[in-house]
């Protein structure tokens, strides 16, 4: 599972069975200064309405049959973020 910040969205005019009616999102990992990575960018499936520059949790292989698709999903909306100094 990573942190990320929504960086846009992705427009699919076709998309297989599992992926209808779904929103897909780029996500931009965070480094540990929830600063964006360089090349460190995907497309995920939006399983909880997340919009842009929102902060939110993805992990790989959640949304799809895990054996006919390699996908990432985001599952959840980071509302704060807390860490010892």
């Amino acid at each position: 599972m990573i942190l990320a910040k929504v960086t846009g969205h992705v427009v699919a005019t076709q998309k297989c069975d599992e992926l209808r009616g779904s929103n897909l999102l780029l996500v931009t990992r965070l480094d540990d200064n929830q600063q964006p990575m360089k090349d460190q960018t995907w497309v995920a499936v939006d399983s909880v309405g997340a919009g842009m520059h929102d902060i939110v949790l993805a992990e790989e292989y959640f949304a799809l049959n895990k054996d006919r698709y390699k996908a990432m999903s985001v599952v959840a909306i980071v509302e704060n973020v807390f860490r010892d100094a």
